[in-house]
């Protein structure tokens, strides 16, 4: 059986053994050994539990003759019983790949898993092999920097150490992918590619990376000192196995299954590298040919996902999007920008992977991190709408376009500090009056937990990936409870014209929940409130705000009824309003504080459910005889 591609991308063999064994030019010598995994595959590492077959797959050389007589035989063995193995076999292809479905396994076990070439080959009695392997749930973290920073840059990397020094999260297996954009497809890598530590398997279990030292910098202007290789893992994707594991232990006694994270992610990037390069076309706006080269489109998928693709995975995570804020952030009912964009790169990953029936489910749940406050690039205008188009335009997730999917919001969860505390402590190292309380002992204090390059990379990851583990908690699991915050369902204007109820959509309200406003500082501006009104022209919430003179801020209260809350609507002095929106700026939450001398808390944004706290979902409608109206394909017409 040959390697599943998707697309008329086939990588030549000349390709696959330069990439596997170096070798590049015509004459190059064989690979030593007649069979061999791809380097995604390794010891320690997870595979995907059933109901889904997990596939292995790699590579085979030095052949008697034609490379399609050759045949490829996988050994399975557990370690509870030694004396007993499952065997597969495997034609060769044409392009020297081989791939086997094992059986749906369940979670758990320990298993050594070897390959060799078994006819057709000279060297037949020489393969491959991965031991303490288990299984469990695989998920595929990948996207910009965000996604790509440390665990090292978080204010919960102490505790999470200590925990796991303590014997929890020993259910986590890691294993990080290095950058390799790459012209063409490819669908096998080399062995070593991306190991946290250059002595060990390059997936490691979570009490392994812990106790894996290495002199490392972690940074430009760190001096190198003796860390455990796990923080230079990722950390949305790391806080997302660990909130994950707590969801599922809640939900089975106390147990939760393995959990195989693969981080596969570049800083500064666009969406644009990371889909295909033929599913683009899918979608108007996009940055191919203007800011980004086009040869350069598509390259991150090439070298850094579909090396994964033939691999059977329970899901993914996706944490990106700075990168795209300038740029059009669209509507996926008109097919522009992101918000065509981020469901067209869903789909185009969902196919692939899908390709090999049995293996990874074609709508295999996706997980999105939204952008958190601060993360704007200087595109502060831009962000309400771009928030809005990482749910497609639908306000929600998971939604039509966007169907089997689960969210996080992060507007509320930047760094509580600005960026005047990294840059007067940390580039500088200089003592700068008036000095900023922001090290010390103060709270989340800089010299406590590093910034890395200042709260564009915010560090409260863990409160985060609670929310994205929490939301996989019902959405994949089936878990009771919210996947999501209170979404806008409508509005209705007192006769008066002196306040505007704004309803929530109750059928997303679990038994107990209900709409609250918490507590916030008025004195601010009004702008802790989040909520504005506008009393003129709007721009739509797909455009850039170069009308933000026309909104006011105003304050909200809840309701009784525990569905809705009300918008004082007093500062307009009378004039008619035309819009509504909340949590559209950059950082909604803290108003006019000055965060180069006071924090902003986390979770500081007023409206949330309770008793769940997850924050209202960002909303924006016009107001048309009183009632809302949203943009489509968002509804709010209750």
């Amino acid at each position: 059986m040959m390697l599943w591609r998707v697309g008329d991308h086939l990588a030549c063999l000349l390709v696959l053994v330069a990439l596997q064994w170096g070798g590049a030019e015509a004459g190059a010598p064989l690979p030593p050994m007649a069979a061999t995994f791809s380097g995604v595959f390794d010891h320690n590492m997870v595979l995907q539990r059933a109901p889904a077959k997990a596939a292995v797959f790699g590579v085979a050389g030095n052949f008697t003759g034609d490379p399609t007589a050759a045949t490829v035989t996988v050994e399975v063995t557990s370690a509870a019983d030694s004396d007993t193995s499952k065997s597969y076999t495997a034609t060769v292809g044409d392009d020297m790949t081989w791939k086997v479905l094992l059986d749906p396994a369940e979670a758990g076990g320990d298993y050594s898993i070897s390959c060799a070439c078994t006819a057709g080959c000279v060297n037949s009695s020489v393969g491959g092999k991965m031991e303490n392997v288990t299984f469990g749930d695989v998920y595929f973290c990948s996207g910009q920097s965000n996604m790509e920073l440390l665990l090292h840059f978080t204010f919960s990397r102490n505790d999470t150490l200590a925990a796991i020094a303590k014997g929890m999260y020993q259910n986590i297996r890691v294993r990080q992918f290095p950058h390799n954009a790459q012209p063409e497809p490819v669908y096998t890598v080399k062995t070593d590619m991306g190991a946290l530590h250059p002595d060990a398997p390059t997936w490691l279990g979570a009490g392994q990376a812990l106790e894996l030292e290495e002199t490392m910098s972690i940074c430009p202007w760190c001096g190198k000192t003796n860390r455990s290789v796990l923080v230079s893992f990722s950390a949305a994707c790391w806080y997302f196995g660990q909130a994950l594991t707590d969801e599922l232990a809640k939900m089975n006694n106390g147990n939760a299954p393995p959990i195989g994270l693969i981080a596969s992610s570049v800083g500064g990037t666009m969406i644009e590298l990371w889909t295909p390069v033929e599913k683009l076309a899918n979608c108007k706006n996009t940055s191919c040919g203007d800011r980004i080269n086009i040869t350069q489109c598509g390259t991150l998928y090439n070298g850094m996902v579909a090396p994964f693709t033939n691999m059977t995975v329970k899901g993914y995570v996706w944490y990106q999007g700075e990168n795209n804020v300038f740029a059009d952030t669209g509507n996926s009912m008109e097919q522009t920008g992101y918000g065509c964009m981020l469901p067209n790169m869903v789909s185009s990953w969902r196919e692939a992977w899908s390709v090999e029936p049995g293996t990874t489910d074609a709508m295999a749940p996706f997980g999105v991190y939204t952008l958190a406050a601060g993360t704007s690039e200087g595109h502060g205008t831009h962000m309400g709408g771009f928030r809005w188009s990482e749910t497609a335009n639908y306000g929600v997730v998971p939604n039509d376009a966007m169907p089997n999917c689960f969210m996080a919001s992060g507007y509320d969860l930047g760094d509580p500090w600005d960026k005047n505390c990294y840059f007067r402590n940390c580039c500088t190292h200089g003592v700068v009056e008036p000095q900023p309380p922001c090290s010390g002992d103060t709270r989340w204090s800089w010299w406590a937990t590093n910034y890395f390059m200042g709260p564009i990379h915010p560090r409260p990851k863990l409160p985060f990936a609670t929310r994205l583990a929490q939301a996989a908690a019902v959405v994949v699991y089936g878990a009771e409870g919210l996947a999501t915050g209170p979404v806008i369902a409508g509005c209705s204007m007192s006769t008066d014209g002196s306040t505007l109820a704004v309803h929530f959509n109750t059928s997303l309200l679990t038994s107990g929940q209900k709409v609250i406003v918490q507590d916030y500082d008025p004195s601010l501006e009004m702008m802790a409130s989040a909520m504005e009104v506008c009393a003129g022209e709007a721009d739509p919430p797909y455009a850039p705000d170069t009308k933000d003179g026309n909104w006011t801020f105003v304050n909200v209260k809840a309701d009784t009824s525990g569905s809705a809350i009300m918008v004082d609507l007093s500062p307009l002095n009378g004039a008619k309003p035309t819009a509504v929106r909340y949590a559209w700026q950059d950082y909604p939450c803290c108003g006019a504080l000055d965060r180069t001398y006071t924090p902003c808390p986390m979770a500081s944004c007023p409206v949330m459910a309770s008793p769940a706290m997850l924050p209202a979902m960002p909303f924006f409608a016009l107001l048309q005889d009183g009632k809302c109206k949203c943009i489509p394909p968002q509804i709010c017409d209750k």
